[in-house]
């Protein structure tokens, strides 16, 4: 009875700290439960079902938990204590603020395992595991999710252990290990395919969906395909719009990729459609980026232009709500730390025989001190503001300064270079004919090749990295067209970026072995050169073929006394990479390089 008349005492007392419309009436919804003759334990039910239902008020919500939690601390019940910091958990992580939520998480699976709550200690590492997923912190997730994998396992509880494959999964693909995550959402059917519940269809669609995507990123487009559509179909009529539209942009990249380009654009085009019918923000985005870069790449400008605007605005439209949403955070914790001190104030004020009178004066001087405070707080955080602006302008202008210096210092390095290569092509010309000719060309083409570099640097506006697939483009094409051979060239690279400082080296053996096959290939042969560039994990695997006549049977390339072959060797060592040669129909260099950042 006196947990239940320090909670009315307050809930009298903190109407003049209503602030909001909706604030009140939930008020009023809690001073309704709390004066009901339930049991506390019923109470503090009802008060968890009205969180719940406030779903989008995040601020009114941690309201009513925090009165559920107090009533639990007053009747000592610790599983339902538990309960309340799991409820508080969501709303921390709605409001956007992971670390308090995963703080919650972890108060509840203390109290979880001091009652042997096994079934509730599972959840609360599910929870856990998808707080720091959300945080891109994975290596915790699978911690925590591993855990509770591992007791469903023990427990044989195959309708949340499918659950769990699917979280554990998920966190896989996002971490990039596309295997071991693939292996687990095949767990995951497998088990599913047992289950008679009535989740199995769901699970089905959400595990498809995402291994689907899984092996789009590794290139089984075939696989992607049937799974994308299965769970497309499935969640398409469940109305789950949102997974849908996610499973139809992956399917027509799937396609794009394939080379059906107009089932890839109709697929995307419905896609945006689902999106804007039901106001999927992200998904609008997200999807009105895929078609912009698909109708660019197709020379259709107009309709890649308009939709670029269009995901400009929906972009920067939620970049506004997360901020919107670290203000309710912020507003959220300020109003309950107001409450939080008046119920402390009014506890202690209850046991004063002049109660009344001393509850107005302290409210009275509260009120006027919280006043001058939040006037005060409001000058400080002006003026912090200010000076952040401030330093934000100096940085961006920095950095804009810096930038400018870069572009210059490539145009300028280029511009050398060239003179240098110019030189070269002269000396060469007037030693025709006798060997430091071939010597002079054979420098010429390596200072061409660093020379691309940084013209590439400064003509894409990009300062320490470079797309491969153009640079090796054009670094093969020069080549060809300076040897003046009909070449069959066959070029199969990925959309790799790479560091300068490895670009440049790497663009130096590229330039060796091709100038090796085009200088030795057979006359009369047609000559085919094929280069190959894939990305395996965290490394670069470029295989470079020809069908020449290879090198002879024993020769040792580290005993090699080419200039060439020593500066391959030289510089696979700086890259820290491996380097191997066999004769296979002509020659095939295989060369693996770490990706570094």
């Amino acid at each position: 009875m006196t947990s239940l008349l320090k909670v009315l005492f307050f809930l009298i007392t903190s109407s003049c700290f209503i602030f909001s419309v909706q604030a009140e009436g939930v008020e009023d919804e809690i001073q309704s439960i709390i004066l009901s003759e339930n049991a506390d334990s019923s109470k503090i039910e009802e008060l968890l079902k009205l969180a719940k239902s406030l779903d989008g008020q995040p601020a009114e919500a941690m309201l009513v938990v925090r009165f559920a939690g107090k009533l639990a601390d007053d009747i000592k019940c610790l599983k339902l204590r538990g309960r309340c910091y799991e409820y508080e958990s969501w709303i921390k992580r709605d409001l956007g603020d992971y670390s308090s939520a995963i703080a919650a998480s972890f108060k509840a699976l203390r109290i979880y395992n001091d009652l042997n709550l096994e079934d509730k200690t599972e959840k609360l590492q599910l929870q856990l595991g998808s707080h720091f997923s959300a945080e891109k912190n994975y290596s915790k997730a699978i911690l925590y999710i591993s855990r509770a994998l591992e007791s469903y396992r023990d427990r044989e509880d195959t309708s949340n252990l499918v659950l769990a494959l699917i979280n554990m999964g998920e966190t896989y693909r996002l971490q990039g290990k596309l295997d071991s995550a693939a292996i687990l959402f095949r767990e995951c059917l497998s088990l599913n395919r047992q289950l008679k519940n009535t989740n199995v269809e769901i699970v089905k669609g959400y595990a498809e969906g995402n291994l689907g995507m899984v092996y789009s990123s590794q290139g089984k487009f075939n696989e992607a395909i049937q799974l994308l559509k299965s769970s497309i179909s499935i969640l398409g009529e469940m109305q789950d719009y949102y997974s849908t539209s996610v499973y139809q942009s992956e399917l027509a990249q799937v396609y794009i990729q394939q080379g059906k380009k107009n089932q890839g654009e109709t697929l995307l085009r419905e896609a945006l459609e689902m999106a804007e019918r039901e106001k999927l923000k992200e998904q609008i985005r997200d999807i009105s980026k895929d078609l912009s870069v698909f109708y660019e790449q197709n020379n259709r400008f107009q309709r890649a232009l308009n939709l670029r605007k269009q995901y400009e605005v929906y972009h920067d439209s939620l970049v506004n709500i997360e901020n919107v949403r670290k203000t309710e955070q912020l507003e959220s914790q300020y109003w309950l730390d107001r409450k939080d001190a008046n119920i402390r104030i009014l506890e202690l004020e209850n046991e004063s025989k002049q109660r009344t009178v001393i509850i107005l004066s302290v409210g009275s001087f509260i009120l006027l001190m919280l006043l001058f405070f939040v006037y005060r707080l409001q000058v400080l955080r002006k003026k912090a503001y200010q000076k952040v602006a401030e330093q934000r302008d100096i940085i961006e202008k920095r950095e804009k300064e810096k930038a400018l210096l870069l572009k210059e210092l490539n145009h300028r390095v280029k511009n050398n270079l060239q003179m240098v290569s110019s030189m070269f092509s002269l000396q060469a010309s007037q030693f025709r004919g006798e060997p430091a000719a071939d010597a002079l060309v054979a420098a010429r083409r390596r200072i061409d090749a660093l020379m691309l570099i940084h013209q590439k640097l400064y003509r894409e506006d990009v300062d320490t990295h470079i797309k491969l697939a153009d640079y090796i483009k054009e670094l093969t094409d020069n080549l060809v067209y300076g040897f003046g051979k009909e070449v069959d060239l066959k070029l199969n690279l990925s959309d790799d970026k790479l560091y300068i400082d490895s670009a440049i080296p790497l663009g130096i053996i590229i330039n060796e072995l091709l100038t090796n096959s085009l200088k030795y290939a057979s006359d009369g042969k047609a000559l085919t050169i094929s280069v190959d560039l894939k990305q395996e994990n965290d490394k670069l695997h470029l295989i470079l073929a020809d069908n020449g006549p290879g090198f002879p049977e024993g020769h040792d390339l580290k005993k090699s006394r080419s200039l060439g072959l020593k500066l391959v060797h030289s510089l696979i060592r700086q890259l820290h990479g491996e380097l191997s040669q066999t004769n296979d129909n002509g020659c095939r260099w295989d060369i693996t390089i770490e990706k570094g950042s």
